[in-house]
């Protein structure tokens, strides 16, 4: 019996990473933009804002869909 197609694990683990990395760099960048447009409050200040959600968004869907394919073959620490 033929086995169907299955996607490179290693290439979406890899992906996963890479993904997961730039997430945090992201995050990091919101709070400091966060706390610029807090403190000097402008319309330069907002779109920086802006701009960093919305490449933060499509990103943690994406690593959301790795997540999900990856899922057979992650391990978890079962509780207890």
């Amino acid at each position: 019996m033929a086995v169907p197609d299955l996607p490179d694990f290693d290439e979406l683990a890899f992906r996963l990473v890479q993904l997961r990395h730039r997430e945090a760099a992201l995050a990091r960048r919101l709070v400091r933009e966060q706390e610029r447009h807090g403190a000097f409050a402008s319309e330069y200040s907002q779109r920086k804002l802006d701009d960093v959600r919305k490449e933060l968004d499509p990103l943690r869907a994406e690593i959301a869909s790795l997540e999900e394919q990856l899922r057979p073959v992650l391990r978890r620490k079962e509780p207890g």
